[in-house]
């Protein structure tokens, strides 16, 4: 197989009497400079060199939103989505030396007639969403449009007889043993004939290796051949926090009757198992395991979303110990699936339905399509651990989302699917309602996977944001464009806006980094017993704006991001903190709070101890060892409750004032395992 890129320099233009201008491919087309919604028609004239018995292939990887592609004047075919890979078989249009390639792509702005409860579009938070450009305002809501050509397009040479794809379903057996199902697609557009397929499978980084051979007819057209192969002592994918995540690597040729190779490709997958009960109970090749997660939108434009972009996103996740994204109402590129395969973090795929949208058979029909295009596209990647059909569906709760959950079901059966991430998952106690101390009573158990609160970008991301005569004081107008919710901010989460806008991004963050360290603590000192796993939303920024994120699109980490690495250690020390003043009377009594450890990791800690240290103003008031004693594997610890009677943690603290309580948890020979802190005023 050749393949024969035609990334580049193309030409555009938006209707047919106007000159044509340079833009660049891959690219969605407002990275290029062109602010547009609608239809934008492009030009690539390029030379290839054909040669006898061979098929042509016209490859897109990613178009946004509708294209029509003609090849030397001729049609070769339509499409419609932003996500998929899609091909055309173009070997009796394409010629040898010059061609012009011809793309209309069509990325349309949606009529206030059907946006935003009878949307057509299948586009998720790149066509309406709170971190939108203008959120989702009827006006605004849609500008900075997502269409173009966003990722690569080439010619691809293949033979008559070649594979089209390669599915690898691995089970586990209860000796220990896992079994594929090793599922290839093969065209013949040759006379039907006898070849052999050969299936070599290897370990990457570690010594494992098999083959297989299988001899089959290949009639004229598509057949699907199956082989199934047993593999003693498998090396597991498993999240990185728990072990290795092991990966393999599928090689397949196919060979003719002489022995001589027809195609061959290959494919990466993991081994491992993905259960999880009517309970939201999570099992991970047989174990429990607790979703530290969080929710991702890398970028609203994915041709900027590189490797290095995404190699930054995944160091940063597991600096702040999320073993787990939701990939929030989008579907990403490949490589972002493979970096998760490889780091071990595990992904929870939303399908991009954002809200409501039209009744119809019609949509309901081009969205069961691009459903089942979803699963076919990422279906190997090991980390991809739950397919969800909708997210907060409001209108097509009961009409759509049941049919694509059988489709789904029936198109995957090793991952769970969730028929909708419905609103019932998304507590936001002291950002939509009430105060973060709600989270004390575990809103959305068993599971939650939304929760969180605003915060202001650093000052220095601020003043990229915006001119300065809108930054201080603040232009409301603007700041509602940059997704900025002005009634949570000051009428629920009551953030004092301060003197300036340095005090302003202070005030602001640091109630974000409460908030989160109050929730994520209480729901994780329930772990298995109330609670099965978390996602905080969100992660990063996907435009310069001012939502939900711990991490802005510059990448520079708010005081959330440290919250949340702080909270989601695999181990967790800490103390029950529902209250920001004490009275000393109070204190001097009673000691402070209970102290708890969880433990996410498979590993047992026996003669444990901590160390709390009370400090003002930088100096140590007050310290006291106790032993915890043995931790057990992946649970919870409570180490002192109730926190009265002669278990109770009583600190020497006479004077009044702002108090900064450390925590830190030591094993058995000294080392520190998990560190944390509370500040608390003693009034």
């Amino acid at each position: 197989m050749k393949e024969y890129y035609l990334n580049g320099t193309w030409k555009y233009r938006l209707s047919d009497s106007e000159e044509y201008h340079d833009i660049r491919v891959p690219s969605n087309w407002y990275l290029q400079g062109l602010d547009h919604s609608g239809k934008v028609f492009y030009k690539r004239r390029f030379e290839i060199s054909l040669e006898e018995d061979k098929e042509y292939y016209l490859v897109f990887k990613g178009v946004d939103y509708f294209c029509k592609v003609k090849l030397n004047g001729r049609s070769v075919g339509e499409h419609e989505g932003y996500f998929q890979e899609f091909s055309f078989r173009v070997t009796n249009t394409l010629k040898d030396g010059e061609n012009i390639l011809e793309v209309e792509v069509d990325s349309p702005r949606e009529s206030p007639d059907v946006w935003p409860n009878k949307k057509y579009l299948i586009k998720g938070i790149f066509n309406h969403h709170d971190t939108r450009p203008g959120s989702w305002d009827p006006e605004h809501g849609q500008d900075m449009n997502t269409g173009g050509i966003w990722n690569d397009v080439s010619i691809v040479e293949k033979n008559k007889i070649h594979i089209d794809e390669i599915k690898v379903s691995p089970i586990l057996l209860e000796d220990g043993r896992a079994r594929l199902d090793v599922e290839i697609s093969i065209e013949n557009a040759d006379a039907p004939q006898h070849v052999n397929v050969d299936l070599e499978v290897s370990g990457i980084g570690f010594e494992q290796h098999f083959e297989v051979s299988k001899k089959l007819f290949a009639y004229h057209g598509k057949r699907r051949v199956h082989i199934v192969k047993t593999v003693d002592s498998p090396r597991l994918w498993t999240t990185w926090d728990r072990g290795i995540p092991y990966l393999y690597s599928s090689k397949c040729k196919i060979l003719d009757a002489n022995g001589e190779i027809l195609d061959e490709t290959s494919t990466k997958f993991g081994i491992r198992e993905i259960k999880i009960d009517d309970g939201w109970n999570w099992y991970l090749n047989g174990e429990r395991f607790f979703p530290r997660g969080t929710n991702i939108i890398p970028t609203q434009w994915l041709s900027e979303y590189n490797s290095d972009m995404i190699e930054r996103d995944i160091k940063l996740l597991k600096e702040a110990n999320v073993n787990a994204v939701r990939v929030h109402a989008h579907v990403n590129r490949q490589e972002f699936y493979d970096a998760c395969d490889e780091a071990g973090i595990l992904v929870w795929q939303d399908f991009a339905l954002q809200w409501s949208y039209q009744e119809t058979d019609d949509f309901a029909e081009n969205a069961v399509e691009q459903l089942e295009d979803m699963i076919d596209q990422f279906y190997n990647h090991p980390s991809i651990c739950v397919w969800c059909c909708h997210n907060e569906p409001s209108v097509n709760r009961n009409t759509l989302d049941p049919l694509l959950y059988e489709v789904a079901k029936a198109k995957d059966s090793t991952r769970y699917i969730d028929i909708a991430s419905d609103f019932v998952y998304h507590p936001y106690p002291g950002w939509y309602r009430s105060h973060y101390y709600e989270f004390h009573s575990l809103p959305g158990a068993p599971f939650v996977n939304e929760f969180g609160a605003q915060a202001l970008p650093n000052v220095e991301t601020m003043r990229e944001m915006m001119k300065e005569d809108e930054l201080w004081p603040p232009k409301w107008s603007v700041w509602a464009y940059h997704d900025f919710q002005y009634d949570m901010t000051f009428n629920v989460a009551k953030v004092e806006m301060g003197n300036s806008i340095e005090e302003f991004v202070e005030n602001s963050q640091e109630y974000q980094a409460k908030l989160l360290k109050y929730a994520i603590e209480n729901y994780r000192k329930n772990k298995y017993s109330k609670i099965t796993g978390i996602f905080q939303f969100m992660f990063v920024d996907d435009w310069n704006a001012i939502t939900w994120s711990v991490v802005d699109y510059f990448r520079r980490p708010k005081k959330g991001y440290h919250a949340l690495k702080t909270a989601y250690q695999p181990i967790l020390i800490g103390m029950d903190m529902d209250r920001e003043k004490v009275g000393l009377d109070t204190l001097t009594k009673r000691g402070i709070s209970s102290i708890w450890v969880v433990n996410d990791t498979p590993n047992r800690y026996e003669g444990t101890h901590a160390k709390i240290a009370v400090s003002r103003e930088g100096k140590t008031m007050a310290e006291k060892e106790m032993e915890i004693g043995d931790i057990p594997a992946n649970d919870v610890k409570h180490a002192s409750y109730p926190p009265i009677g002669d278990k109770a943690i009583k600190l020497d603290i006479t004077e009044k004032g702002v108090y900064t309580i450390e925590l830190e948890l030591m094993d058995d020979k000294g080392e520190v395992i998990s560190k944390n802190s509370y500040t608390i005023e003693v009034v």
